[in-house]
């Protein structure tokens, strides 16, 4: 048994101890520091690094090609393994199994493996690694507890690695190699050790039952974490319009700066404590928020006492951040951080973006790794935080960050809680995967005898890899709306077109290709790193989210992520709104029937089942039941007031509703401003550039083209010529509207997709007048 010790110690040592390996004493250090294992443009660089730490018993292994080692793994074994015992075990096992996983399962497996026999030594008094073939090291590993997750899985990655990869590799060898190979191959597990233990099956079952109390409270939630994103980013954008008109005044040079302004808004409050839809409160009142516009130049010289010598000869040499080239236009917001919008706590505690520990490592907070979502490039971050601290605290933001993490937050949220996607899943949305079906317009599940158009993208689900094994995804009107626009601000960033980049560090990224991705932002000159990662996804909607604590009725913090709003979604759509099992598994991707369907399929039998229930039928109960989410909850802010309610407000409370363009109809649609800009002239709208025209006003449109018709006759009669002009514009400005609404209205009885119609419920007096 010594001697065995001994001769692992010896094999593991021989790596730094002979030829070219005596190069990685001086080399390999550094080595570890510089190299980027996931660039693949240093491959060369992996592989040298690689072989040099690779046991030398391992060089001559039969039968293997260590140079087609995925990076990211020599990396692994490199960095994490290093030295262990188990280094030529774990090389050996991971290397059998390259040719029959993936490159993300493979280094999920090295991490696993190497966890599971590091614990084992520490924890369970392994010290040989023959040890692993007797069932005694087991069983203590076992013994008087649950095991976690995360023990659970290592343990199925030790099992898969040894059952399917590491024997197959000795039945291929002679005997006389398998002689010599076995004393480094993983022993098997004690027969049957993993079922006949339980758990598995505990495991999972406890990983349900936390589901299952988290479900239980989200569900009646569920409508207004749809409406609350909704209603964030609604707040983000009139914010950025406030911004944005103020910046465009600075640059032209009809502001001076520092510029002070006020702008009124409408703050949501949530009770932090609901578990329940019947304890929530949300308390709605008018805030007016007083910021002030700043460059660095602007706040430099404002604010010079308060820095160095040498800052300030920087700042007057215009060097640096100070350079016109380096020009940031941001905000300071005055008054109490917890009362600006929902993010103004994150703003004064510094909460945005990464933070370093005194270790000087990066962790997040509510963050994005992309520079450019929720905080500004680093080196902006950077020089933000020094100047809040310089005076006290201060509450800066660069507002154009902040709205894009917003944007992309709330359509990651959007497509979680219409359309059930994964996370690796809502990152392959593509500008290219777009497609339109036709299928019946149903109501409560029954065809109403006209054709729609529904838009879907082409995904890889989990379990799947193949360009021909992609499926449809719903994509409801809302997310189609922000996808849209997503669209537009990369456009805008990168010269009219959406960069196309690599999938990178996606769990799929082998199986897919380079695509303009749309959960992508500032992609690097070579494309590889642009797209989000599964934590940026977490991230962002830890942010949009910020605010509402949720626990279990026992108590337990409830932590909001894309697979638990997945979840929710098909259990609110399977008790709440009756969609047929078959449909909530079509949209979650199951290819096997759920538990309380009718009958008990095999997949093969399933399969079956799917081509006899069509493909429309199934996204047309689907799209039926996306389209009535946000109208499920009776106390929505984004319904439309009927006209008995607004007749029933005293008059400043109506006036109020009705400056407030989101919740109320005008004349010809609907108002996309955050404020109305024209609330004295408000039921017209005549070319607003924030009217979004609705086919169901068709009507209106005509009868008001009438009257300026008329209107204009009569002015030229009395001769107020001018007057006459103005009217003949108002009714070219209606021929155009009429048109985009027979146009509306044709589309959509050919089937075809409207990105900006019916984006609000309309009103009773227009029921009946839609497709007219």
């Amino acid at each position: 048994m010594k001697k065995q010790v001994q001769v692992e110690r010896e094999s593991v040592k021989e790596t730094h101890s002979s030829g070219d390996e005596a190069t990685l004493q001086e080399e390999l250090p550094a080595r570890q520091r510089a190299l980027n294992f996931r660039n693949p443009g240093e491959r060369e660089a992996h592989i040298r690094a690689f072989l040099a730490w690779l046991p030398k018993v391992l060089h001559d292994a039969p039968g293997i090609d260590w140079t087609r080692l995925p990076s990211e793994v020599m990396g692994y074994l490199i960095r994490s393994v290093g030295d262990s015992l188990d280094a030529i075990p774990i090389a050996l096992a991971i290397s059998c199994a390259m040719d029959g996983i993936g490159n993300n399962t493979l280094h999920t497996y090295s991490h696993q493996l190497t966890s599971l026999l590091r614990r084992l030594r520490t924890d369970y008094g392994m010290r040989k690694f023959s040890e692993l073939g007797t069932r005694q090291i087991w069983d203590r590993f076992v013994a008087g507890r649950t095991l976690s997750p995360g023990d659970t899985r290592s343990l199925t990655a030790y099992e898969s690695l040894q059952t399917l990869h590491v024997r197959a590799y000795l039945e291929r060898l002679t005997e006389r190699q398998r002689v010599v190979w076995e004393q480094y191959a993983l022993p098997q597990l004690p027969s049957g050790f993993i079922k006949r233990q339980g758990q598995h099956d505990a495991t999972t079952a406890a990983s349900e039952q936390r589901r299952r109390e988290q479900t239980d409270v989200l569900i009646p939630l569920f409508p207004l974490l749809l409406e609350l994103a909704q209603l964030r980013k609604q707040a983000a954008e009139r914010l950025i319009k406030e911004f944005r008109k103020h910046q465009d005044r600075a640059i032209a040079g009809e502001i001076e700066l520092p510029y002070h302004f006020q702008y009124t808004d409408r703050l949501f409050k949530l009770s932090e404590d609901a578990s329940t839809l019947s304890a929530l409160e949300i308390n709605e009142h008018e805030v007016t928020y007083s910021l002030t516009l700043w460059t660095q130049v602007s706040w430099m010289q404002v604010h010079a006492a308060q820095y160095e010598e040498s800052t300030r000869l920087r700042a007057k040499r215009q060097q640096d951040a100070y350079a016109p080239s380096r020009t940031m236009y941001f905000l300071q917001y005055q008054g109490q951080p917890e009362n600006f919008l929902w993010f103004g706590t994150l703003i004064a505690k510094r909460l945005l973006g990464y933070k370093q520990t005194s270790a000087g490592k990066n962790y997040r907070e509510y963050a994005a790794s992309r520079p450019g979502l929720l905080t500004p490039v680093h080196r902006d971050s950077k020089w933000l935080s020094t100047a809040s601290r310089a005076v006290g605290d201060a509450v800066l933001f660069e507002p154009e960050s902040l709205y894009r993490g917003t944007l992309f937050a709330t359509a990651l949220a959007t497509l979680a809680l219409t359309s059930g996607n994964r996370v690796n899943e809502l990152l392959q949305v593509s500008a290219k995967r777009f497609e339109t079906l036709v299928v019946d317009e149903l109501k409560n599940q029954q065809p109403t005898g006209r054709k729609i158009g529904i838009l879907v993208q082409k995904l890889l689900p989990k379990g799947y890899r193949h360009e021909n094994e992609r499926q449809f995804f719903l994509i409801s009107e809302m997310a189609g709306r922000l996808l849209a626009e997503i669209g537009q601000l990369l456009e805008a960033a990168r010269g009219g077109s959406i960069p196309i980049v690599h999938p990178y560090e996606h769990s799929k990224a082998e199986d897919l290709h380079p695509e303009p991705y749309l959960f992508q932002w500032a992609a690097s000159a070579d494309r590889r790193i642009g797209m989000l990662t599964s934590a940026d996804v977490e991230g962002l909607l830890r942010f949009l989210f910020y605010g509402l604590t949720l626990t279990t009725r026992t108590g337990k913090p409830i932590r909001v992520a894309p697979h638990l709003l997945r979840h929710v979604l098909a259990t609110h759509a399977r008790t709440v709104q009756k969609v047929p099992a078959e449909a909530v598994a079509f949209l979650l991707h199951h290819r096997v029937l759920l538990p309380d369907s009718s009958r008990a399929l095999t997949i093969s039998e399933a399969t079956a089942y799917y081509s006899r229930l069509p493909l429309e039928q199934l996204l047309a109960l689907l799209l039926e039941a996306q389209a009535t989410l946000p109208s499920r909850y009776n106390r929505s802010y984004l319904q439309v007031p009927l006209p008995s309610t607004l007749e029933q407000m005293d008059a400043p409370l109506r006036r109020t509703f009705e400056e407030w363009s989101t919740i109320g109809p005008t004349v010809f649609g609907f108002c996309s401003a955050g404020v109305c800009v024209r609330p004295n002239n408000r039921a017209l709208c005549l070319n607003c550039p924030f009217l979004v025209p609705h086919y169901s006003n068709l009507r209106n449109a005509q009868i008001w083209r009438k009257l300026y018709t008329h209107q204009a006759e009569l002015h030229d009669v009395h001769g107020h010529h001018v007057d006459a002009q103005q009217s003949r514009q108002l009714v070219q400005y209606l021929d155009d509207l009429i048109q985009i609404m027979e146009i509306q209205i044709r589309t959509r009885q050919d089937g075809g997709y409207l990105p900006f119609a019916d984006t609000l419920p309309s009103g009773q007096d227009n029921e009946g007048e839609h497709a007219r």
